[in-house]
């Protein structure tokens, strides 16, 4: 066999690859679209091939769509919209058969995998079980060989221990190329062939990619070549393998003509009003705010700046800190603009702080003060014993076989701490926490940052200045990252900061803070007419969207000229913190009954039911995480400032009139908004069918070391949110709306930063997201599709009522 041919296989290998979107270990949980591979297609196509490939729908029910119709989420009419929308120039007769059929949708049965590998062909034609033979044993393997200490070569390793290890081919690139001769697939055949193996075990495939990707080697390639090998023995070569599959493109609807909507364009068309109707309150909610504002209003110097992470959960803090005092909030990517590796001073396992779309540019060290070093040193030596029993417990627990022996050694204490979290976690929340204060004292410690060019730090405190901060800095101003400590839930890190790597950003925060209090970085700033005041003190806090607590940083390092306003500022955030988990609690499954604000006690109770629950090991949902998620919103922030946007939009702030040549909103549109978009499709396609793309339920789980959740005891890895964090019941928790970016910016920055990105293109043009702007506050909206931008018609249904009950 020639080196093009093994070239050209190694290339059919990375493309089939794209069918599943790579999947990260538990400890750095990242969102990512399950259909990632298929957005060179349209929406609709794309929900047909998720059928045909992994049979799973990627949209509600008609029962589903059909009670939001009854219940008056969406109307007759907003569905006469849709179908309009999607087919323009319908006479009135053709819309009113496309609206009957749409009204009287049926639920069709689970879409059924049609791209089948020989193995499950066989099955179908005989009742033979070589696909269930097949998949278990490479479940095994792969379980067997992840959780190794080192895992080594996965076909080596394979090839070792099978009975038929003589048989095949040291190399798996050959071992496969036979394997796929031995079943006749030929060359124009073989990417098909590769993607039907790869979705038949989508789970175990979407985490060796990323294994692929991350250590850039071939246990991808191992894995296929184990998989057609052992399937070539047994099925044997007897009959033509053939690709079966429904054409993506049937029932698009051009020229339709007397041919039925099927089952995809329906649903689409049901998805379309079911989103203009959120959409649409969202954009007529900007234009009534937007319109209160008073631009010509003498600027006042806010008690602080407070800068936060775009996350939605951000939202709620910022809505209720503004309305206890005054105070200006903004948004930006939680990492705040700094790609780097950070390695604590105690030890334990360094973190990368920043997208998985990044690298680490810079390793940062944590070290403690110069100071007074020595009355710290017994500090960080107790804080060091902690982290790597910390350490030590963690791989304990994440070892398939590990917690059976520490279980045995040290049940005699665990088992009662066990009964008591169980009955009084409360309780027991509380005394852990004093139990690690105790000889508790505090030092100081600062990240060396010797290793960025002081113009480079400036770079990064000037991006933040340039969110909307200047002409008036504040006094204070605070970089707000985010975390989420949660009991009992080995998916913790995806309840963290998306853009840290599924990190708390208190690190980012820190860091970026210290540059902008450093006088060589202000100097730099102050050459480019960007100066940061004499009297502003820069400042890092942690928002645990858990509990919806603010804790501020560094707190030693503070000038005794900014004590005071520190105290108020903490007693504010306590404030607003409390008043958002309060607001929470109506959302949450189980306090939505005890949400009743009445009397200051009951509010008080209602506080620390939502914020007990992250320290509850039984408890299912302990927080919603993004659920609700629906828009990206790009511009200043009053836009929305006083709105109650119910944790729902991200809020990125942005200064057109900065942002001369757009390469701000560029760096946006290609990177914060596809992070969202990843986070948008892994909630919506969670929601639509939990077992295929979600992890099913909490109940069954199963944690595989670092890996990932089984079901049970074996079997395909979970991909995607447990169903507890997008359904309660037969309620919702999200909604699967696809997601819209909303910006007040230049048009033709838009269409450069579209024309620029292959991803954002797609994004746009085949309808992945909506992306709907304007130039300036009295510019109509403006909507942009592959044929260009439209106007947009906002039909806002809540104006509409208020008209309606005004007459």
């Amino acid at each position: 066999m020639t080196s093009t041919t093994i070239d050209a296989l190694d290339d059919d290998v990375a493309a089939a690859s794209a069918v599943v979107a790579p999947s990260w270990p538990l400890s750095s949980t990242i969102a990512v679209n399950p259909l990632s591979g298929f957005e060179h297609l349209p929406f609709a196509d794309a929900l047909t091939e998720a059928g045909n490939r992994f049979g799973a729908r990627g949209h509600l029910s008609a029962h589903e769509f059909g009670g939001a119709l009854r219940s008056g989420r969406i109307t007759r009419s907003e569905l006469e919209a849709a179908i309009d929308r999607r087919y323009p120039g319908l006479g009135v007769d053709e819309r009113e058969t496309r609206l009957a059929e749409v009204l009287h949708d049926t639920d069709t049965p689970l879409p059924r995998r049609q791209t089948l590998t020989r193995a499950e062909r066989a099955d179908r034609a005989s009742g033979s079980s070589h696909r269930e033979t097949l998949d278990r044993e490479l479940t095994e393997w792969c379980a067997q060989w992840s959780t190794r200490a080192q895992p080594g070569n996965f076909w080596s390793g394979w090839r070792s221990e099978h009975r038929h290890a003589d048989t095949w081919d040291a190399d798996p690139a050959l071992a496969l190329a036979e394997a796929l001769e031995r079943l006749s697939v030929q060359a124009p055949e073989r990417r098909g062939y590769l993607e039907s193996h790869l979705s038949a075990l989508p789970g175990w495939s979407a985490h060796l990619r990323w294994r692929t990707e991350q250590f850039n080697d071939d246990t991808l390639l191992g894995f296929l070549a184990a998989a057609i090998s052992r399937e070539a023995e047994l099925v044997g070569a007897n009959s033509q393998w053939e690709p079966v599959g429904a054409d993506p493109t049937a029932g698009r609807g051009e020229g339709l003509g007397s041919t039925p909507l099927g089952p995809t364009e329906r649903a689409v068309i049901w998805l379309d009003a079911y989103e203009r109707v959120a959409h649409d309150a969202l954009l007529g909610t900007i234009d009534r705010v937007g319109n209160e504002f008073d631009a010509t209003a003498e600027p006042v110097r806010p008690r602080a700046q407070i800068v936060c992470c775009i996350d939605v959960r951000s939202e709620g803090v910022r809505r209720q800190l503004e309305s206890v005092g005054p105070y200006e909030t903004y948004g930006y990517a939680g990492f705040f603009g700094l790609a780097a590796r950070f390695e604590p001073v105690s030890g334990g396992v360094g973190t990368d702080q920043c997208p998985v779309l990044l690298r680490p540019g810079v390793t940062l060290r944590e070290e403690e003060t110069p100071t007074d070093r020595d009355r710290r040193i017994s500090e960080i030596e107790r804080q060091r014993t902690a982290i790597a029993f910390d350490d030590a417990w963690r791989a304990t627990k994440y070892h398939p076989i590990a917690p059976l022996a520490l279980a045995e050694a040290a049940g005699w204490v665990a088992g009662p701490i066990a009964a008591l979290r169980t009955a009084a976690p409360g309780f027991t929340a509380w005394a852990a926490d004093q139990a690690r204060r105790v000889g508790h004292r505090p030092f100081a410690t600062e990240y060396d940052r010797g290793a960025i060019d002081p113009d480079d730090q400036a770079d990064l405190v000037g991006a933040i200045l340039r969110l909307g901060l200047r002409p008036h800095v504040a006094r204070m101003v605070v970089l707000c990252g985010h975390g989420a400590r949660v009991d009992n839930n080995p998916t913790e890190s995806g309840l963290a900061c998306g853009a840290c790597g599924g990190n708390s950003g208190a690190a980012n925060a820190r860091a970026v803070a210290a540059m902008a209090n450093d006088p060589t970085v202000r100097e730099r700033l102050a050459t480019r007419g960007t100066p940061i005041p004499d009297d502003t003190w820069f400042i890092a806090a942690l928002h645990d969207t858990a509990t919806d607590t603010v804790s501020f940083l560094d707190v030693a390092s503070v000038p005794a000229s900014h004590s005071s306003d520190l105290q108020i500022i903490s007693h504010d955030c306590d404030v607003a913190g409390r008043l958002a988990a309060e607001d929470r609690a109506s959302a949450l499954p189980g306090l939505s009954e005890t949400s009743a604000k009445h009397t200051p006690r009951d509010r008080n109770r209602i506080v620390r039911k939502v914020r007990r629950r992250s320290r509850d090991w039984a408890e299912p949902a302990a927080e919603l995480g993004l659920a609700g998620n629906m828009a990206f919103l790009v511009g200043p922030r009053h836009l929305t400032r006083g709105a109650d946007l119910s944790r729902r939009v991200f809020l990125h702030s942005y200064d057109a009139a900065s942002d001369r040549n757009g390469e701000v909103l560029n760096g946006i549109l290609t990177a914060p908004l596809i992070v969202a978009q990843w986070i948008n499709a892994q909630y919506n396609f969670s929601t639509t069918d939990p077992e295929i793309f979600g992890a099913g339920t909490k109940a069954v789980h199963n944690v595989l070391g670092d890996v990932g959740l089984l079901r049970g005891p074996g079997g395909d890895l979970c991909r995607g949110l447990p169903v507890q964090s997008v359904r309660s019941g037969s309620t919702l928790l999200h909604e699967p709306i696809r997601l819209m970016a909303v910006v007040q910016g230049s048009l033709d920055h838009i269409d450069a930063s579209i024309a620029g990105s292959v991803t954002l293109r797609q994004l746009v043009e085949n309808e992945w997201i909506a992306m709907v702007a304007r130039a300036t506050p009295d510019a109509p909206w403006q909507q942009r599709t592959a044929s260009g931008w439209h106007e947009r018609t906002i039909i806002d249904r809540s104006r509409r009522e208020r008209s309606e009950a005004t007459s």
